[in-house]
């Protein structure tokens, strides 16, 4: 499952992520740990994502993955999952963002590992959660990735 990056994150650790996880009640898929360890994020050489149902546009595309332990304090796993916990399903985590703020997460309600789009600008404005804002992009993570192209803009 790799994925080559433009701009890298410094290398993270499989205690590091384990931490991560046990401080917010949450079990990351085996993929995604993979992903980070290997990647820890970063800018993608492939940015491009499909969103199905969105009113605006049917492609998207990553600004940056967020990784853990990273320079940037705002494109760090934990300060994202942080700054909306209980505003948003405590299992939707998001895991990279676009240029406008919104985020690709992974949605692991009901045991699944599937990705969306959560197109937050309701939420920015509100604090409101709505279902509705979040698009489905994946099943899985590693179809996501494999979803991935270089960017049409």
């Amino acid at each position: 499952m790799f994925l080559h990056m433009t701009e890298a994150n410094p290398p993270t650790t499989l205690a590091t992520i384990e931490d991560f996880e046990r401080e917010r009640g949450l079990v990351l898929p085996g993929g995604y740990k993979q992903f980070l360890l290997t990647t820890n994020g970063g800018v993608p050489e492939k940015p491009a994502f499909p969103v199905v149902g969105h009113p605006n546009y049917s492609i998207n595309v990553i600004r940056i993955f967020l990784g853990i332990g990273v320079r940037w304090p705002t494109t760090e796993l934990a300060y994202a999952y942080d700054l909306y916990a209980g505003g948003i399903p405590a299992n939707v985590i998001p895991i990279a963002s676009d240029d406008l703020g919104s985020y690709v997460c992974l949605d692991l309600r009901d045991g699944k590992d599937r990705v969306a789009f959560w197109d937050h600008r309701h939420f920015w404005g509100t604090g409101e959660w709505r279902e509705s804002d979040l698009y489905h992009v994946a099943d899985s993570f590693a179809e996501f990735l494999a979803s991935l192209r270089p960017n049409p803009y």
